[in-house]
């Protein structure tokens, strides 16, 4: 898996598009520059924990004894599960226990950006594409500019949009998604099988 491949797949579990909606209802009520500077600080917080498990998830893995076909058969059902939310859901989800005035760390970060399935991907990136960490480093920057390619203007993106079209794009998201999922599964069950 080359480096764009890579870009891809993170953007896709990451899917900015598809939290737009979250993030806007999570920071709703602040003005223009603390919109920025809280889009900034979650999106930095998602990327050094994502980066973190880059490095240590696979020793995390051998502590509990996670074989490589659970891990991506695990990862599979997750972001399967997630693409289903992301076709068919709302845009809040699973995140509807309301929002701090300004959150931190959750729920934008942690689970929204970071989620299980972004968790899964780098651990997987890592350990059965033997991905190196400097080059996972780069994935992770360039999704996550890509993060705030759409954030950063979010506002005006729903605006221009409309609601039915920040939908339609989730919802292509979450379809490309499925089949991503789908494809780690039947990866992991070929392994087990092995």
């Amino acid at each position: 898996m080359n480096t764009l491949e890579q870009v891809l797949l993170l953007v896709l579990v990451t899917d900015p598009f598809g939290n737009l909606p979250l993030v806007l209802v999570a920071l709703g009520r602040l003005d223009a520059a603390g919109y920025r500077r809280a889009v900034l600080r979650e999106s930095l917080f998602a990327f050094g924990v994502l980066l973190a498990l880059g490095w240590g998830g696979a020793g995390l893995l051998h502590t509990f004894g996670i074989t490589e076909p659970a891990l991506h058969i695990g990862g599979g059902v997750i972001l399967f599960l997630l693409s289903l939310r992301m076709i068919y859901g709302g845009p809040q989800g699973a995140f509807n226990d309301g929002y701090a005035a300004d959150p931190l760390l959750v729920p934008i970060a942690v689970p929204a950006i970071a989620g299980p399935a972004a968790i899964a991907t780098v651990i997987l990136l890592r350990t059965q594409q033997q991905v190196p960490l400097w080059q996972l480093a780069l994935a992770l920057l360039c999704a996550l500019l890509i993060t705030l390619a759409t954030f950063l203007p979010g506002r005006r993106i729903a605006a221009r949009l409309g609601p039915r079209g920040v939908n339609a794009i989730e919802k292509l998201t979450g379809l490309l998604l499925n089949l991503i999922a789908v494809n780690m599964m039947l990866e992991g069950v070929r392994r087990f099988m092995a």
